[in-house]
């Protein structure tokens, strides 16, 4: 049986993963000489290779975010609040974790881009499931560089992630910041 504290560790944990999934969304009105497509427009067997989506400005603004978000995580470690949830010793892993969370969540989401074009699925259009997790399982196996969280509370967290996914593209759908509610 699968420890709900255990659980709860490990979305904390990631909490600067999901911080990074959700900026390029923010950050899209800005910093403009970062607004070019990854791929470089580049096609691959006749298709795009990611699409215009995908840009160095969204994952330069994850790789931020995820890198101050875990900081602001061990500072408040430091400071006695959230050690319950502690996953990881921040002292001992200052910001390389949060900055691989990012990295990892972004290149989760090109790499699921990637897929998406190869199956004819359009730039914002649904993936089910994919679209939901693809960055967490990106942060997962780039953090793991440094930490490995625990296997099984991590697969216990995969619905809680869908289910929060799912309810944040929704609400920035309906604030216009997104192009589809799922």
């Amino acid at each position: 049986m699968i420890n709900f504290h255990a659980v709860l560790k490990v979305l904390y944990f990631f909490v600067p993963a999901y911080l990074a999934n959700m900026s390029p969304v923010l950050v899209r009105h800005s910093l403009s000489a970062l607004a070019m497509p990854i791929d470089g427009g580049r096609f691959l067997w006749g298709k795009r290779i990611l699409g215009d989506h995908k840009t160095w400005r969204g994952l330069l603004a994850g790789i931020v975010a995820g890198t101050l978000a875990f900081e602001l995580q061990r500072r408040a470690d430091a400071a006695g609040v959230g050690q319950a949830l502690r996953l990881i010793d921040h002292a001992a892993h200052p910001f390389l974790p949060g900055l691989l969370m990012g990295l990892g969540a972004g290149v989760g989401d090109a790499v699921k881009s990637f897929f998406k074009r190869r199956l004819n699925i359009p730039p914002g259009a649904t993936w089910l499931f994919f679209d939901q997790v693809d960055f967490f399982l990106g942060a997962y196996l780039f953090v793991s560089i440094v930490y490995s969280p625990p296997l099984l509370p991590t697969l216990a967290s995969l619905p809680i992630i869908f289910l929060a996914t799912l309810a944040m593209t929704t609400v920035a759908y309906w604030a216009g910041q997104k192009e589809s509610w799922i």
